[in-house]
């Protein structure tokens, strides 16, 4: 049972995800969470975080995995088809539509449908769409009867959900309609520990398929993939490495492999990839106000308490200052802020924040309430 537990708590791959980094483990615990319910599902991340691989995770890990996976790209259908490759048509429902057709709705029937994109879904298919969430019930493109369906829906955009609906291009009804368990996926930039396990699996994968002679990467090369920012995430890795194997036949993968945009990526990467812009649950942040640093609880308390300090001749709420005008706090007040911060970066998601944190759930529910309980009672 134990091994268990720390399988789940440390997993280097899940369903087709590769990585072992806190952010990738906070997608997996809500994946782990979400998946045996009909809760609609919201992904939100920009392209190339794995979107379509999260939703095929929480299809594969339901009940309903022995059914159909459904996809479609709101993005990639032209608006006035929309509600055909949806909801389906009858034959003579418009010019072309020589025979009955089913729809990714009807398809999708006992399993999952997912709809990726959907902000580009324009607003009269976002009414329509909103209506079938809410009764399970469509018609078909020049049909007259109403037909139910099953189904399990999941949604993704790369667009901040929020904004779209300030700015009237994605209706709020909907947006809380598919809002209800939100996941964030994290950008590569975020996944420090990941890129190079994802580089060398990618390098493995196309060796064999090609014929070719890599087995390594070297130090000096690794450097560079960890130091870039790679705006298209693990798809814009995955070419790279696809390029560089298909154009090169040596056992080593080194720096003279590398293109010149990874190559010009000297500086280090900026401190958001140290305390993340995006938040593992879910939401995307929708103003540039800076959010706080989270550090690790144990860090915090080490570094707050010097060898010696006048404690014993101050108040014990004081904040004490030496020469040096080093501010020491104590220790419980450190911790209280810093898991506070933690919950308040997450919206209130303690499960989250303990990723966050590298502490326990339980841990932070405990003190959570505790603290509850001590300002109701004052």
């Amino acid at each position: 049972m134990l091994d268990d537990i720390q399988q789940k708590m440390d997993r280097e791959r899940f369903h087709d995800f590769i990585g072992a980094s806190i952010p990738m483990q906070g997608v997996y615990k809500i994946i782990d969470a979400v998946s045996n319910t009909n809760a609609s599902v919201f992904i939100i991340g920009e392209s190339g975080t794995g979107k379509e691989v999260c939703a095929n995770a929480i299809h594969n890990e339901s009940n309903r995995k022995d059914k159909a996976f459904v996809a479609i790209n709101c993005g990639a259908i032209p608006k006035d088809l929309m509600e055909s490759e949806v909801f389906g048509h009858v034959k003579g429902a418009f010019t072309g539509a020589a025979t009955d057709r089913k729809g990714a709705a009807s398809l999708a029937d006992g399993g999952t449908l997912f709809l990726d994109e959907l902000c580009e879904m324009d607003l009269e298919m976002q009414k329509k769409l909103l209506r079938f969430l809410q009764t399970g019930t469509f018609t078909p493109l020049g049909a007259t009867k109403e037909q139910k369906v099953d189904v399990r829906i999941i949604c993704a955009t790369n667009r901040d959900p929020l904004l779209e609906v300030q700015e009237g291009r994605f209706r709020e009804d909907l947006y809380y309609r598919v809002h209800v368990v939100p996941i964030h996926m994290p950008p590569l930039r975020e996944r420090d520990r990941d890129i190079v396990t994802l580089a060398e699996h990618f390098l493995r994968i196309y060796s064999k398929q090609d014929g070719r002679k890599f087995e390594t990467i070297a130090k000096e090369a690794q450097r560079y993939l960890k130091r870039y920012t790679w705006p298209g995430n693990v798809r814009q890795l995955q070419n790279i490495i696809r390029n560089i194997v298909v154009l090169n036949d040596e056992k080593s993968l080194g720096v003279s492999h590398l293109p010149p945009e990874v190559m010009a990526s000297t500086a280090t990467k900026s401190s958001a990839s140290h305390a993340p812009h995006s938040r593992l649950s879910v939401v995307q942040q929708t103003n540039p106000t800076p959010s706080p640093v989270v550090e690790p609880v144990p860090e915090i308390a080490a570094a707050a308490m010097p060898v010696e300090s006048p404690i014993n001749d101050n108040p014990p709420n004081a904040e004490l200052g030496n020469s040096q005008g080093v501010t020491i706090r104590p220790m419980w007040q450190i911790e209280r802020e810093t898991i506070q911060q933690a919950i308040d970066y997450c919206d209130g998601n303690v499960l989250n924040a303990a990723v966050l944190l590298e502490l326990s759930p339980s841990t932070v529910y405990r003190k959570k309430q505790a603290w509850e309980a001590e300002d109701s009672a004052s």
